[in-house]
């Protein structure tokens, strides 16, 4: 008989793909064990056959017989419990039931199941009678299966009856040890489902143990060698940094997974324990039973995951110093030696076992050259002529039936490949430079599209090959020709038309010849790695692509602390909270954030770019494993059920990710600490004038629409829309113009209108309400400033002291007490004075030029509108001005039109960006342009129509004025030029912006002695910010999500390393990855994230190693607004909320606070004088500042350049 397991994916067939350890992994004992320990003749529980079943074994072979009476070849499934009616088994002894099952006291659907398996020969069946007091005697059946790794010539496994048969066996069998030693008791089922694990894959990500690396697992005495130097402080050769001990370990166990072979478990395996007390292994998805286990080679790379901030860099960095020389290994096809047709010499028969082998030579006449200074030339030339080689067939396509497959050469190269996020390549090359001794690495940086890559026999001679990605991804064209064509497959046939009336056909086929052939294709790299390499979960992204195809290494590795979407280390994630608390929140299994998301995209990760076994391919089969089916307790065969995590995941986590635990990093290193705090401002006239109409808006539109039907920006159809208008919202708190006088007065319009309607649906507290938004739109119309700051897209400075002549030409709404003007009128004012200073009157024509900025400002409201076609104000929902569901409003037009209304030309605007970003001088206003793609200063057109700045030619021909000439021919004037004239005295005290005023008075504090790092939402906040910044001469840098990777690359850099820069604005959703901008130590959000898991890894930017101060971090908050009260709402959820709310007001919470939104008080004090104010600390002076001087030559340069049309160098 032949108890077995059903092969539905484990059949004999998988072990060509599978390692299997009989020998060294022990399995079920050979000899019978002791199935009746109360009997004193410890009879086997299988005796032999008797009569009545030795006819059927004259049937079966030898062989057949010895594996179906071989008890070791069975597996103890269970026992189940029968009557005695007093023709069962009358000894003490176990006996196998008659081959008709006579006298079997079992359920009848049972037992007509267990003779169907037993007439197979899939189970064998034992019984003897049990007498156990006060109970009567009955009798206990034992059940076993035969192990699915034997007898497949003589069991059929595939019969569907059969398996379920089987499966109703399994669902009544009891497993219980006692049950099977003849107790009592109330058993326990068979759990035919993969063993569940509790905690979810956060837990499991966070919960996975510290690297601790073996140095005697390694046989390779070079790989010892290596270890050591990586283990032991200060004995790393060409490494400069000491590393912490814990990144010795995690770049130690990279070694060592590298270098020492290990066998996993087959992932759809677990093992389990018999009754009987022997293990077995199961196949819950296949319900396979294997006597021994099944194994996969480990793969020999995998995910360093250690936390931001920890030093991955410096960690790969490390692994390849330590390894430099040391070769990837030849295939295992390619280590006979080669045939000849003679002995060869001694000396080639030497490098030919060099190179089969894999030698590290280089490093061996290195340590010679060391100790002897011998050179051994002479080998070493013998060895370079003949690099180790083998072939590969090619992959191209068959021209013909009998075309012979041509061959190909690999060179191994003991080179790492190194592919780097476009916008990291420079900060990459930055951090070699930084920890790598000078020339101690051979590196070639690729991140030029343009730049082709060298021939495969100089690559293979640099230590490390830096690819950006956008340039790796370039290689896709292996194999295309210059046209992106492809050969075809088959024959190929010309069907050219004929050169006029010839039979010459003027073919343009495609040639092989004319095909790109990528030199890395013919190298067999050290190893590869990606850093911020979760994007490459994608499998059929071209990167994925090019690594899959074209890329043969040794070693695979993702470098990332996310290597998934939202999988932190708990220690990020609690940036400023308790861990222990975070912890728990995320510790157990949810099947909405767990089922999808980050667990789809690690699988994505490890089968198809880490290549790991057997989640890459069954390649017999033509499948892969299926990660879905294995890591998951799925508690039914036909189909899955999410029932938890299996154990499975678990192994492969251990086996693919290396992280250390937070408390193992704490003992090794202490950052210095960070206070993270939230700032309540007290907003100002305008910050409340702001936040009155964004409620006016959102009130009409839900009492009008009586909050029905599509009209209602909270219907489920006005999704958009209300994404919209509610990211305006939150970018208001900081300053907002993108409501016009007309919006304003047609929503009230609106109100008013249906105020007045008789028959409407609105409640008395709906209609008190509108009533109460028209006065608080009636209280906005009566701000003269608001008005000019919304026509003009400005924001408010208020100024004291400036020269009374030319005041009431620059001002806004003829407010002289403090004055009014805009941010950009101020700086136009501050250049005009400095272009001038240092002669007799540096104020002449300044009144000319407010008059002309004042009309410039005006027409930027109506030249928005003749661009828009100047459509209703209001939109398609009840109640909403337009401007309201739109983006933010376009601010720099008002400056980029020149006096004509005519806009710089897009040449200008990047010639202007590119003088800023190479300028040693303060950001200027070219800078900002890398914000919106619309903006140009225009500088050069309102200087030029000024009296006294006639435009003259220079000695290269290039305009430039005459003011600007002569600053530039002369001498600069000493900062205290201006000491003795009004503008000394000017002063601005505040803006209309409590946000601004804050953040400008903190950055005034601290940026001498601190560089600052202030995170934005939205262009129009960096754009006043940088204005101000300029205003008051501190260098600054904008990494704006519209700059191109290679600026954002150089920008970051510049501001690490150069001392001079103090301040960088960053837009916020480009700081989650990366970046390291540890030479900041203040950090700002100008608005409140309301994302726990992007503000701590926005914070990790700066808190990570290499920051040598205490971090202070600042969340800006108004006080009594609706901001305030998302935020509290923000920190209040948890986890699964945020991952649940694809946008925040997809959550009730938050959806509740806006739709309850009131309007805020205004005093009468605060709509006069000084209480419009937003006040900085301390005045700051307007006119000849300390360095006022280097401003005005940046400045300058960066025009003269704009006017040449020509790039600064």
């Amino acid at each position: 008989m032949a108890p077995t397991i059903i092969d539905l994916g484990l059949s004999s067939s998988d072990e060509s793909d599978a390692v299997v350890s009989r020998a060294s992994t022990p399995g079920p004992s050979t000899e019978s064990p002791d199935y009746d320990s109360q009997t004193s003749d410890h009879q086997s529980d299988l005796p032999l056959a008797k009569s009545s079943q030795r006819s059927v074994e004259l049937d079966l072979s030898i062989e057949a017989a010895q594996i179906f009476h071989d008890p070791s070849n069975f597996i103890a499934l269970g026992s189940f419990r029968g009557h005695d009616d007093g023709t069962g088994p009358t000894g003490a002894h176990w006996e196998d039931v008659p081959a008709d099952f006579a006298g079997v006291t079992l359920n009848v659907e049972i037992l007509q199941n267990l003779q169907k398996l037993s007439d197979a020969r899939w189970v064998k069946v034992a019984h003897r009678s049990i007498a156990v007091s006060p109970r009567p005697q009955h009798v206990l059946y034992h059940v076993y299966l035969l192990r699915g790794d034997v007898g497949h010539r003589f069991v059929d496994r595939s019969n569907k009856k059969l398996l379920a048969s089987l499966e109703l066996i399994l669902a009544h069998i009891d497993v219980s040890p006692r049950t099977w030693a003849g107790d009592v008791g109330p058993g326990t089922k068979f759990d035919w489902w993969a063993t569940a694990e509790k905690g979810s894959l956060f837990s499991k990500f966070n919960d996975l143990s510290s690297p601790e690396p073996d140095i005697s697992s390694a046989t390779d005495h070079y790989v010892q060698g290596a270890m050591q130097d990586l283990l032991e402080p200060d004995s790393l050769h060409g490494v400069r940094t000491t590393l912490y001990p814990y990144q010795r370990r995690s770049a130690a166990a990279m070694l060592q997974r590298e270098s020492v072979a290990k066998l996993d478990l087959d992932p759809r395996l677990e093992q389990r324990s018999a009754p009987d007390g022997t293990s077995f292994y199961y196949s819950p998805r296949e319900m396979v039973f294997l006597g021994k286990p099944r194994y996969y080679e480990a793969c020999r790379g995998g995910i360093l995951a250690e936390s931001m901030g920890l030093g991955k860099t410096l960690i790969c960095l490390a692994l390849i110093a330590a390894t430099k020389h040391h070769l990837p290994k030849m295939p295992s096809s390619s280590l006979l030696p080669p045939v000849r047709n003679r002995v060869a010499k001694l000396s080639a028969m030497a490098v030919s076992a060099v190179n089969r082998r894999s030698i590290p030579w280089k490093l061996e006449f290195e340590r010679i050259k060391a100790a002897s200074d011998e050179g051994r030339q002479g080998c070493a030339q013998l060895l370079e002529q003949q690099p180790p080689s083998y072939e590969f067939p090619s992959d191209s396509q068959r021209t013909g039936r009998n075309a012979a497959q041509t061959q190909n050469y690999r060179t191994l190269a003991a080179t790492t490949l190194i592919v780097v996020p476009r916008n990291l390549s420079k900060q990459w090359h930055s951090e070699i430079e930084k920890h790598v001794d000078a020339n101690y690495l051979n590196i070639l940086v690729m991140e030029d599209l343009r730049k082709p890559l060298p021939p495969a026999e100089e690559l293979r001679a640099y230590d490390v090959i830096l690819f950006a990605r956008n340039r790796f991804e370039r290689e896709i064209k292996d194999g295309a020709d210059g046209q992106n064509r492809r050969l075809p497959p088959g024959r190929q046939v010309c069907r050219c038309p004929y050169i006029g009336a010839t039979r010459t056909r003027d073919c343009h086929c495609i040639k092989a010849e004319h095909l790109y052939v990528s030199p890395l294709r013919h190298l067999h790299f050290k190893r590869l790695i990606i850093d911020e390499g979760h994007s490459f979960s994608a499998s059929q992204s071209v990167a994925v692509t090019v690594a899959s195809k074209l890329i043969t290494a040794d070693h695979r590795w993702v470098v990332s602390g996310t290597p998934a979407k939202d999988l932190l280390g708990v220690e990020v994630e609690a940036a400023g909270v308790d861990r222990e608390i975070v912890a728990a929140a995320r510790k157990s299994f949810d099947v909405r954030e767990d089922t999808s998301g980050a667990i789809e995209s690690l699988g994505s990760l490890i089968s198809n770019f880490l290549r790991a076994k057997p989640w890459s391919s069954d390649i017999r089969r033509g499948k892969s494993v299926v990660w879905e089916d294995l890591v998951y307790r799925h508690e039914s065969l036909r189909r899955r059920t999410y029932s938890g995590f299996s154990g499975c995941l678990s192994r492969t986590l251990e086996s693919i990710v290396i992280k250390t635990r937070p408390e193992d990093v704490e003992r090794d290193i202490n950052l210095p600490p960070f206070t993270h705090k939230t700032v309540l401002l007290q907003p100002s006239l305008f910050d409340k004038l702001t936040a009155n109409l964004f409620t006016l808006v959102l009130t009409a539109n839900a009492v009008t629409s009586e909050r029905s039907d599509t009209d209602y920006i909270f219907h489920k159809d006005s999704a958009s829309a209300r994404h919209h208008l509610i990211a305006n919202l939150r970018q208001s708190a900081f300053f907002w113009t993108g409501f016009s006088l007309e919006d304003v007065l047609g929503s009230r319009k609106n109100a008013l209108t249906y105020l007045e309607k008789e028959g409407t649906g609105a409640s008395e507290a709906d209609r008190g309400l509108l009533s109460e938004v028209v006065n608080a739109a009636d209280q906005v119309v009566s701000v003269a400033g608001w008005k000019h700051l919304s026509d003009s897209h400005e924001l408010g400075l208020f100024i004291d002291g400036w020269p009374a002549e030319t005041a009431h030409h620059w001002i806004f709404a003829h407010c002289s007490d403090p004055m009014l003007t805009g941010l950009s009128q101020a700086l136009e004012a501050q250049r005009y004075v400095h272009a001038r200073a240092g002669t007799d009157a540096p104020g002449d024509g300044l009144a000319g030029a407010g008059i002309k900025s004042l009309a410039r400002a005006q027409q930027g409201r109506a030249y928005e509108a003749g661009l828009l076609d100047k459509q209703s104000t209001d939109s398609a929902k009840a109640g909403l001005p337009s401007s309201s569901i739109k983006g933010e409003p376009s601010l720099k037009r008002r400056s980029s039109m020149s006096e004509d209304g005519r806009r710089g030309s897009p040449k200008k605007r990047r010639l202007s960006a590119s003088v800023a970003s190479k300028s040693s001088a303060t950001t200027s206003a070219a800078r900002q342009v890398a914000l919106t793609t619309d903006s140009t200063p225009g500088v050069i057109a309102e200087l030029s129509s000024l009296p006294g700045h006639e435009l003259v030619n220079d000695m290269d021909g290039a305009t430039v004025t005459s003011s600007e000439h002569i600053t530039s021919h002369r001498e600069l004037p000493v900062d205290h030029v201006l000491d003795d004239t009004p503008f000394a005295k000017t002063r601005i005290i505040g803006t209309t912006s409590t946000k601004l005023s804050y953040l400008i008075s903190q950055i005034l504090q601290h940026y001498q002695d601190e560089k600052i790092l202030v995170f934005y939402d939205g262009d129009n906040a960096a754009y006043y910010i940088a204005q101000m910044l300029e205003m008051l001469n501190i260098r600054h840098e904008i990494y704006a999500k519209s700059l191109t990777a290679a600026m954002k690359s150089e920008y970051v850099v510049n501001f690490n390393e150069n001392a001079e820069e103090r301040v960088l604005l960053m837009d916020v959703k480009q700081a989650a990855h990366g970046l390291n901008i540890s030479s900041a130590s203040r950090v700002y959000f100008v608005n409140p994230v309301c994302r726990p898991n992007i503000e701590a890894q926005a914070i990790k930017r700066a808190h990570r190693i290499g920051q040598t101060r205490h971090v202070h971090v600042e969340t800006l908050v108004l006080e009594g607004t609706i901001e305030e009260k998302m935020h509290e709402r923000s920190k209040r959820m948890t986890g699964i909320e945020h991952r649940g709310a694809s946008y925040l007001d997809d959550d009730d919470g938050m959806r509740g606070i806006i739709q309850s939104a009131r309007i805020i008080p205004i005093t009468t004090d605060e709509m006069l004088g000084a209480g419009q104010v937003a006040p900085l600390a301390e005045p700051q002076q307007l006119w000849g500042r300390s360095g006022w001087q280097q401003s005005l030559t940046a400045t300058t340069s960066a025009r003269s350049y704009e006017s040449r049309g020509t790039a600064a160098p």
